[in-house]
């Protein structure tokens, strides 16, 4: 009589559990629906990554730092390691870091191309990751 009181608690225990298993099963799937069919209801077929938005704010933020400095540059893009890759006009290569301030990195660079002018020498890369920037001719 016992076994058989403990056999109908346990059933009952089980079947809350595969009951609230199941629930929760149905109300992801209807959030997952509603989630699908807003999105191409809207037009949005696509997930949108928060990573390119941000990136293309970066950009933004740096090439208007460019231009206020008067470098003169082609091309500015995000690497996926975060940091910046700039085509200069003249054809040289820069890669800042996006780790280190940006303001500091420019200062920098306008003042090596400065010297490597009066030089005449023609920069070929320049790489601001590092401790000490590394300038390739």
């Amino acid at each position: 009589m016992l076994q058989k009181r403990r056999l109908k608690k346990e059933r009952s225990k089980y079947r809350i559990k595969t009951l609230l298993i199941l629930l929760i099963c149905l109300s992801l799937l209807i959030v997952i629906t509603e989630y699908l069919y807003l999105n191409f209801s809207f037009g949005r077929t696509t997930f949108i990554s928060p990573i390119g938005k941000v990136s293309k704010s970066q950009v933004a933020s740096l090439e208007n730092a460019l231009d206020k400095k008067n470098i003169s540059f082609a091309s500015a893009n995000v690497n996926s390691d975060g940091s910046f890759t700039v085509e200069l006009r003249d054809g040289g290569e820069l890669i800042l870091s996006s780790k280190k301030d940006l303001e500091n990195q420019l200062s920098s660079l306008q003042l090596i191309l400065s010297r490597l002018t009066i030089e005449g020498k023609k920069l070929k890369k320049l790489d601001f990751r590092y401790d000490n920037p590394v300038v390739s001719f």
